[in-house]
């Protein structure tokens, strides 16, 4: 089972209760109650991004690798759009 952190004092996992948004501000320190020995820790989060580059050679001259869409409601049925750059392309527009 996935758990957020391990537990301070007994080294049990944890997830981390965030209802109503509770412990996503960084410069906080919230507290929470551990389910196995019911001892109070505190916690900080840390929020991290991470990106991943791709070639686009579309982007760059190249052709763009276009792909079909499923649109609903089928409005828009010749809908494609590049694998590569996310550009989309709708074709056609039928009145439903």
């Amino acid at each position: 089972m996935y758990s957020d952190v391990d537990c301070p004092y007994c080294g049990k996992g944890q997830e981390i209760n965030h209802d109503d948004g509770y412990g996503y501000e960084e410069d906080q320190i919230y507290e929470q109650e551990c389910r196995h020995c019911e001892k109070t820790f505190a916690f900080t989060t840390a929020i991290s991004l991470n990106h991943e580059a791709t070639k686009a050679e579309c982007l760059n001259g190249g052709e763009h690798q276009w792909e079909e869409m499923v649109i609903y409601p089928k409005c828009w049925p010749d809908a494609k759009r590049c694998v590569a750059c996310g550009k989309v392309e709708r074709g056609r527009f039928v009145e439903l």
